[in-house]
């Protein structure tokens, strides 16, 4: 997990959103959670990119890789 970098979460409304970096791996993935729709999303995001999808998160729900079960309570 040490390789893992939370650049910024947020949460609001019931919708949980986290910006991590992989040290490893050089990306940047948005993740998002909305808990009155259970949908979850992982969308790989440029550097230039980042902050929009970060903010709008369902917007780029298309561009999502997976459905994952995240551990929200690891972005605390």
């Amino acid at each position: 997990m040490g390789d893992l970098v939370d650049i910024a979460t947020r949460s609001g409304g019931g919708i949980e959103v986290a910006l991590i970096w992989n040290r490893d791996e050089e990306s940047l993935v948005v993740f998002a959670y909305d808990a009155m729709t259970s949908e979850e999303v992982a969308i790989a995001v440029t550097g230039a990119e980042a902050a929009d999808v970060y903010q709008h998160p369902f917007a780029y729900a298309h561009r999502s890789t997976r459905t994952l079960r995240i551990d929200r309570q690891a972005w605390s």
